[in-house]
């Protein structure tokens, strides 16, 4: 098992480093520079936000398939106290628009995560890529014999964000496989079909595997 070091101490670096190695070179040229607005507003999106549009517009495959990544704010969403960016069928993110470089994401609007919007939105790509895969396996509510099979094939991912927001739900992977393990669920991705085949001859009763469908 290979170590993924952009993911065991996430650094500012990470996200780029982690979107490159899990879904290769962009196939799209970087987006022109947009020019500074000057309606109103604190100012343009906090630069890891920029980054974040700046990497995804670099891929015609979408960083972000099962969560909602809203557009950069315009000179209106700059006047609101509060930017909400990330969005899904029950639950959104969003940071104070105080003009912090790096401020802390709040979800719901109501609870504070602990987390800089640079360590976030690596948690973001992570996610996506984890539950919106191309190549995966998924087994709800397993039982604990069959949860420890699956993680002795993998290695726990080092840095403390991936303990977040339930420490009983951890992270795990290598170069090729990224999973989500706890009591209520193993989901696993791959960045190819072959790296499934690790957990073959458990015969495990997968709920959802890509390569039957």
């Amino acid at each position: 098992m290979v170590p993924v070091y952009e993911l065991d101490v996430v650094a500012p670096d990470s996200l780029g480093r982690f979107v490159y190695r899990w879904y290769g070179p962009p196939d799209r040229p970087p987006a022109p520079t947009a020019e500074q607005d000057e309606e109103g507003g604190k100012g343009e999106a906090p630069e890891p936000l920029q980054e974040w549009h700046r990497l995804a517009a670099r891929y015609s495959y979408p960083l972000s398939r099962d969560h909602v990544m809203l557009p950069p704010p315009g000179p209106r969403e700059r006047r609101n106290p509060a930017i909400r960016f990330w969005q899904g069928a029950g639950d959104w993110y969003s940071y104070e628009n105080t003009g912090t470089p790096d401020p802390e994401v709040i979800e719901n609007d109501e609870f504070p995560t602990g987390l800089t919007l640079s360590r976030f939105l690596v948690y973001v790509a992570v996610y996506e890529a984890t539950y919106a895969p191309l190549h995966g396996l998924v087994r709800m509510h397993p039982a604990p014999e069959e949860l420890r099979s699956v993680k002795v094939r993998l290695r726990e991912l080092d840095d403390a964000l991936w303990q977040w927001p339930d420490p009983r739900l951890r992270y795990y992977g290598d170069d090729d496989l990224l999973a989500h393990l706890g009591p209520d669920r193993i989901v696993i991705a791959a960045r190819h079909r072959d790296a499934l085949g690790r957990f073959d001859g458990l015969s495990l009763p997968w709920e959802w595997d890509t390569r039957t469908l």
